[in-house]
């Protein structure tokens, strides 16, 4: 185990609040809401919450040769560069102590262990597949809110009322929705789609991201 403190580098635009703003052991933990300011930081570890995927992205952090998890719930580790750490880090799970991650080396990198640890975080492991556990399973859900929508069988407030009152959510569907990004779980039910059709996109939510 590395020796404390160590320097770690968020990088997120619209704060999820996965971590803490400090940590109980010693770490320097740096948030940063700019990515040429996030690449330059002589961090220890780097925590991309920003990921978006496109080859450039993973080109420039790649280059940093330092430990690095990234936000990539839709994407599995044959699509990333050597050495990445996939981490779900879509916001608005009930149990954010717990810390979905997908790794293909043996261990995982022992400055992140130590960093989510001081952080009073227990990770675990999972399947290395598009849409990891939770978001996987609950992109279904918000599939069929959607669904329901287009069938008009209920109205969006309705619908997020019933599913918080009547299975206490969190919050609705609609709510998480728009927390996780139409576009963020469309391209996962897409994903999933061309492994089941069962996942295939309601129509309405396809045509919520097309120009007005």
């Amino acid at each position: 185990m590395r020796i404390p403190p160590i320097k770690v580098a968020i990088l997120n635009s619209n704060r999820q609040d996965l971590f803490p703003a400090n940590c109980e052991a010693p770490v320097e933990l740096v948030w940063m809401d700019k990515l040429e300011s996030f690449l330059e930081f002589p961090a220890d570890l780097f925590i991309d919450l920003d990921f978006d995927g496109s080859e450039q992205r993973k080109e420039n952090l790649a280059k940093l040769k330092k430990p690095i998890a990234v936000n990539a719930v839709n994407w599995p580790c044959s699509k990333l560069p050597p050495g990445f750490v996939r981490i779900n880090a879509w916001p608005g799970f009930t149990h954010p102590e717990l810390v979905e991650l997908a790794f293909t080396q043996d261990m995982l990198p022992k400055e992140l262990d130590y960093f989510l640890k001081a952080c009073g975080k227990t990770w675990m492991k999972v399947p290395d597949v598009a849409g990891m556990i939770r978001p996987r399973i609950l992109a279904m859900i918000l599939n069929e809110a959607w669904m329901t929508l287009e069938e008009g069988i209920s109205t969006r407030e309705e619908i997020d009322i019933a599913m918080k009152l009547g299975t206490n959510y969190p919050m609705g569907p609609f709510e998480w929705t728009s927390l996780i990004g139409e576009k963020n779980v469309l391209q996962l039910l897409i994903i999933l789609a061309g492994e089941n059709p069962a996942y295939k996109p309601s129509r309405l939510l396809e045509q919520s991201l097309l120009p007005t």
